[in-house]
């Protein structure tokens, strides 16, 4: 269903949070450059949106001030202030530089059996019952045990550091409530205690993982020890909630597709295909956040200095100036490289790590067979977020003992 127009587009409006696709698809069209509820500005078209995010005039700092006057004093603004998603030049290209080499695909290749491992670990008590949560069973401790995997911490622990983490995670949402940041100072003491613990213990018996790569760099001055405590905050926040509702999407618009899903099944050889289509068509990644530290002009609009700017990536991934029949959902479709995970130096590290975890994923669920939603659609729900797009629950059923 398409709506008529946008007056005043906003993430945090229940239908907007339930499918916030035919708001994109005007704004797209007509207004571009949108000023939304709050008076926000949104940007949603692929070229604008890339370009946003290049310019250092579209800085993040005013943000994390934003955001730690938000949340008041104390250790959650100390630590998770320094996130490197919250760096501008030139802190974000020292940090990313420190910890890039531990995301090359060559250092990632040793995680992949290890990742393939884990799916079939998870959904081995589920081929019984025929039945299974994919987002609570599946996505979810798969996604944590990986992050975790990469960092070298035991994925035994993916239970606490996965609570710790999104109440942490919940209150950099535009749509978080008081009870949401009151959690999340609470939560920020545990983790940061977790995570100074495992540093002690890496520091003293040594490693070849991630926590290894930033003490090293802490002794040689390029990190503070603050800043690798929030590093390890953002990789597991970032590098579980994203993975783990994009394989809910992903799993979702297969489902949705069945005519997809039989293609799927009969030529496994798309699987890669299938995974930058999934990501395209309803990435986990809705949106960007940035300030405006000088006066600009986009498409005829004046944004003033000060003025908060999100760009849309789950609109770019549908801008008819960039994909032909954006709004179908086709997995035979020539790749083009979408916005699911940001551009040039804003691009995921983790990119390739969470496409590991996709084909893993997807890759065995569609061979389950009898595959089917087990609830009505319209009893589905997503989580209460602005900045992220995820099913709360994703139920299926299968034929068991398969």
């Amino acid at each position: 269903m398409l709506v008529d127009a946008v007056t005043a587009f906003d993430p945090t409006d229940a239908d907007v949070r339930r499918d916030p696709y035919p708001s994109y698809h005007w704004l797209l069209r007509h207004d571009p450059v949108h000023r939304g509820a709050h008076g926000v500005w949104y940007v949603s078209r692929f070229a604008d949106v890339r370009g946003v995010l290049g310019d250092e005039r579209f800085a993040r700092t005013g943000i994390r001030r934003f955001w730690t006057d938000l949340v008041g004093p104390g250790l959650l603004a100390e630590i998770v202030g320094d996130i490197i998603l919250f760096q501008d030049e030139p802190d974000h290209g020292r940090l990313r530089g420190v910890v890039g080499p531990a995301f090359s695909p060559s250092a990632l290749r040793r995680l992949e059996p290890v990742i393939a491992g884990t799916v079939d670990d998870l959904l081995r008590p589920a081929l019984a019952r025929g039945a299974t949560d994919v987002v609570d069973e599946l996505a979810y401790p798969l996604a944590l045990r990986a992050v975790l995997g990469l960092l070298g911490l035991p994925a035994a622990d993916w239970r606490p550091v996965g609570r710790w983490s999104r109440d942490v995670g919940r209150t950099l949402d535009r749509g978080a409530s008081a009870d949401d940041m009151l959690r999340g100072h609470a939560a920020i003491a545990e983790f940061a205690d977790y995570v100074e613990r495992a540093l002690h213990r890496r520091r003293r018996d040594g490693g070849d993982d991630l926590l290894t790569l930033m003490l090293a760099a802490h002794d040689r001055g390029l990190m503070s020890r603050n800043e690798i405590v929030s590093t390890v905050v953002t990789f597991i926040f970032t590098g579980h909630e994203t993975v783990a509702s994009q394989v809910g999407n992903a799993l979702l618009s297969l489902l949705d597709h069945p005519d997809q899903l039989d293609l799927l099944r009969g030529r496994p050889e798309l699987l890669g295909r299938a995974v930058e289509e999934c990501l395209r068509y309803d990435p986990s990644v809705q949106s960007n956040t940035r300030q405006l530290d000088c006066d600009v002009e986009l498409h005829g609009r004046r944004l003033r200095r000060d003025d908060v700017v999100v760009v849309l990536a789950g609109a770019a991934n549908r801008d008819p100036g960039r994909y032909d029949r954006p709004d179908e959902f086709d997995i035979r479709r020539d790749p083009v490289p979408s916005m699911s995970f940001g551009a040039g130096m804003r691009y995921c590290l983790g990119s390739y790590l969470a496409r590991t975890q996709l084909r893993a994923a997807l890759g065995a669920l569609v061979r389950l067979p009898g595959l089917r939603l087990a609830c009505a659609p319209d009893g589905l729900t997503y989580q209460p977020r602005t900045m992220f797009r995820g099913l709360a629950s994703l139920p299926i059923a299968f034929t068991p003992g398969a």
